[in-house]
């Protein structure tokens, strides 16, 4: 049947998230050249629209190419069971990016009320395996784009899992710049995860380096150095001040 393209709305579970333009390109010239061969396929929607369930890209082009018609088949069944039966699909069969499996999980937990266990169930997987690829998306949207436009695997993903969020900016974008192999990204991953340690180790030590200064300042004061120190406790910091004569220069008062 014909549906009018402004009838077709967006599957609320569609798989692919990221689009090569290149591709939709393409597929405009050949729709342009010889139509749409192989029809979308919908189901019927409640509200009287038409839920899309296979051929988003052919839909963006036609769209692309002022079509106010497409060719559809029209699947007669539960709606919801049809958006999810083609998510599992997607899933198995399509080369979906590791961001588009993370999101099609969570996408499916929470449209159909699951809990990960559950949803394991459905389709037939480990729980740990679908907590491990949901976990991909505290990475910020930015950074996944940037993973997938440079063609970086999965395991430089979970690499930048282990930093907080500015810290993944600049370890991605030493990997990118600097074309770091796995084995590179993970000892730059190291260093700086090493160096955020002793950051840490420093101010945890705080009370050491302040007697350590204590203890300088009164042995200056115990010497022959006529120094002036002056220790200040004030609200959220420790303020000195430290007056040391040149050489034969008295300290004035």
């Amino acid at each position: 049947m014909l549906v009018p393209v402004r009838a077709i709305v967006e599957n609320p579970l569609r798989a692919r998230l990221y689009y090569n333009d290149a591709h939709i390109d393409d597929l405009i010239r050949s729709i342009e050249t010889s139509g749409i061969v192989e029809p979308l396929t919908v189901c019927a929607s409640s509200g009287g629209d038409y839920i899309l369930i296979s051929g988003e890209r052919r839909l963006r082009a036609a769209k692309a190419l002022g079509y106010d018609f497409v060719p559809c088949v029209l699947i007669e069944s539960d709606a919801e069971q049809s958006v999810f039966t083609n998510l599992s699909t997607h899933l198995t069969h399509d080369p979906l990016s590791f961001f588009e499996v993370a999101m099609c999980y969570e996408k499916l937990r929470d449209y159909f009320g699951l809990t990960y266990e559950e949803t394991a169930v459905r389709l037939g997987l480990n729980p740990a395996e679908i907590l491990e690829k949901v976990r991909l998306l505290q990475i910020p949207p930015k950074l996944r784009r940037l993973i997938l436009e440079h063609s970086l695997s999965e395991n430089y993903a979970k690499l930048l899992l282990r930093h907080r969020d500015e810290d993944q900016e600049l370890l991605l974008s030493e990997i990118i710049e600097e074309h770091l192999s796995l084995r590179e990204a993970r000892e730059r991953s190291a260093e700086l995860r090493a160096g955020k340690a002793k950051t840490r180790t420093f101010y945890k030590d705080i009370t050491v380096f302040l007697n350590s200064l204590d203890r300088v300042c009164d042995a200056m004061c115990r010497s022959d150095v006529a120094a002036e120190v002056e220790k200040t406790d004030a609200d959220g910091y420790v303020q000195y001040f430290i007056r040391i004569p040149k050489a034969g220069e008295p300290v004035s008062g």
